[in-house]
């Protein structure tokens, strides 16, 4: 059953019409000073959290890593002939990773020393790209 949920994030309000999943959260940035979007390393699964992270265009990305182990992020097109939009250098215990804001799209990554570690970043785009519009989730993402 799709339930429609709002989570604000800066200003924007967000309907999101999917079934419920904990994995699926649409990014908050961490303060209104620091307009960032923050994936943090887990030492279980789903390893990242949120596994599935939504975030507006314009927004940056940054992955925290409060565990004890090294981990990485590297975008799955970095493996094809595709386009490689991130790839992180191994990032330490309390250290952090951050990559500019994408244009909209899905971008699955996985960790190079942990395979068993997968998220996936979409980026989506609010009407006219402004800021406290409403947006809504496409099909061809959920």
């Amino acid at each position: 059953m799709k339930s429609p949920r709002c989570i604000r994030h800066i200003g924007i309000c967000a309907w999101l019409l999917m079934p419920f999943s904990p994995e699926a959260v649409t990014m908050p940035a961490a303060r209104a000073d620091a307009l960032m979007a923050d994936i943090a390393f887990e030492t279980s699964a789903p390893y990242y959290q949120p596994q599935l992270a939504i975030v507006a265009a314009g927004m940056p990305v940054r992955w925290s890593n409060g565990t004890a182990s090294p981990h990485s992020i590297r975008h799955d097109g970095c493996l094809t002939d595709g386009v490689c939009a991130f790839n992180s250098v191994f990032v330490p215990p309390d250290n952090s990773f951050a990559i500019a804001p994408l244009p909209p799209g899905r971008y699955p990554y996985h960790c190079e020393l942990h395979p068993i570690m997968r998220g996936t970043l979409v980026v989506i785009e609010s009407p006219q790209g402004t800021v406290g519009a409403e947006i809504t989730l496409p099909d061809s993402i959920r």
